[in-house]
């Protein structure tokens, strides 16, 4: 599989673990719930949020491969002008033959003008009237809860999506390691007490919540961290499991009115539940994104030595990387706080002959926006997430990683030649 776009762990083995049969059965099954559907429905919305890299692609990849309904609408919001979660999902609709399903980017952008786009796209979606439901994926720098407001459920509150759709559930997704090691755990210091505010506040205002990567702790920190999911939302349902995979019957059961009027309300859980108590003295940090990008390739020794590094403030990472000594394949990286992975990802462009590229006019356009003589497509693209004040010192990090010019300037065979530690890539796993 040639992958030149998606490049992180995280999505790119999603799209290796789904199961691919009986594809005949759900394309004559797509067909038919579309039929039912007519113009001036409303469509059943679930927003999906909750913790940076919790795996809420993982469940959104689980929920389409098991899909057995009609017709799916994906809005995907991710920080900065990267959006690889997006693609991922585009190219899974398309091996899974759900050639009339939908993945839309959500721009970057302030909150108004993001509202204003998918109020457009749920008129949109509505009046095609083939649409079963709408899921919408929001970042972990966003409480989903916030899209909630604009479906009229508390008096007041506005309105603007309710012409066209109707909010089902409100799901967070939880990462058990990292609320087990921070909120359980963890005494708090500083700068982190707010990020886990901002967490409890995510937690507090969803109808389902999702504790993730249970695999990754033992059932006694496991039962822990239930029991203190249930202190900060008495009332969501709470669901653990390994890989993203939630059953179809939970997931897409409508919540009551009064229940997701309950969520709404308690989005100010820090201050109501006060299990999370910030510093009086300490400023909330500032949280931001930026895309790292370079044309040049990294120095493999220099970059494990970051890769395997504590970085403060450094929050999230995931994308593609070009290792000096891997010319032929794209690298995949995927960190979160807790954990990293690092592997194969596809073949660059620029390695494969010219009758194997895309034919597609857009295809080839999006292929030459990232288009370097004399190296092609291959390239850093890295989505860094963290703390606005330490971000630059990580992007100072990362620059040192690249080839200097007295080796950049070497005949690529000699680039073979330099220290490798990492563990060796096969397209098998890809």
């Amino acid at each position: 599989m040639v992958c030149n776009s998606p490049g992180a762990l995280d999505w790119i083995d999603l799209l290796r673990q789904g199961s691919y049969s009986s594809t005949a059965r759900k394309d004559f099954n797509q067909e038919k719930s579309a039929l039912v559907f007519g113009m001036n429905r409303r469509l059943p919305v679930t927003l999906i949020g909750g913790f940076l890299g919790a795996g809420k692609t993982s469940f959104l990849h689980h929920l389409i491969s098991e899909h057995r309904g009609g017709h799916l609408a994906v809005f995907v919001e991710n920080p900065g002008v990267l959006n690889p979660d997006a693609k991922a999902l585009s190219g899974l609709c398309g091996a899974m033959r759900r050639l009339h399903d939908t993945v839309r980017e959500i721009p970057a952008g302030d909150e108004t003008a993001q509202v204003e786009w998918i109020t457009r796209q749920l008129q949109e979606c509505a009046e095609a009237g083939r649409f079963e439901r709408v899921l919408i994926e929001v970042s972990g720098l966003t409480n989903a809860a916030r899209l909630g407001q604009c479906f009229g459920l508390v008096p007041g509150q506005s309105e603007q999506f309710t012409p066209w759709a109707e909010l089902h559930q409100i799901v967070c997704m939880v990462d058990a390691l990292d609320f087990y090691r921070t909120s359980v755990v963890s005494s708090g210091n500083g700068s982190q007490d707010a990020l886990r505010s901002f967490q409890c506040t995510q937690i507090a205002s969803a109808t389902l919540l999702i504790l993730n990567k249970c695999d990754l702790i033992g059932d006694v920190e496991r039962e822990a961290s239930t029991r203190l999911l249930r202190q900060i939302n008495p009332y969501a349902r709470i669901i653990e499991t390994e890989y993203g995979e939630v059953p179809t019957e939970i997931w897409s059961q409508g919540g009551t009115p009064r229940k997701l009027e309950l969520m709404l309300e308690h989005q100010q859980a820090k201050s109501e539940s006060r299990i999370i108590e910030p510093q009086a003295d300490q400023p909330a940090p500032e949280l931001t994104s930026t895309l790292y990008r370079a044309y040049r390739p990294f120095h493999p020794e220099r970059f494990w030595e970051w890769f395997n590094t504590d970085h403060p403030g450094l929050l999230r990472v995931k994308g593609l990387v070009w290792l000096a000594t891997r010319n032929l394949l794209v690298g995949g990286v995927s960190r979160t706080r807790w954990q990293n992975a690092c592997g194969v990802a596809g073949i660059w462009w620029a390695a494969l002959p010219r009758e194997e590229w895309p034919e597609e006019p857009e295809a080839l356009a999006k292929m030459q926006e990232t288009w370097r003589e004399p190296y092609g497509d291959r390239r850093q693209e890295l989505m860094l997430i963290g703390h606005t004040a330490q971000l630059s010192d990580v992007v100072r990090r990362l620059n040192a990683c690249l080839l200097d010019d007295e080796e950049y300037a070497r005949p690529v065979k000699e680039w073979t030649a330099l220290p490798d530690p990492f563990p060796s890539w096969d397209l098998e796993e890809e």
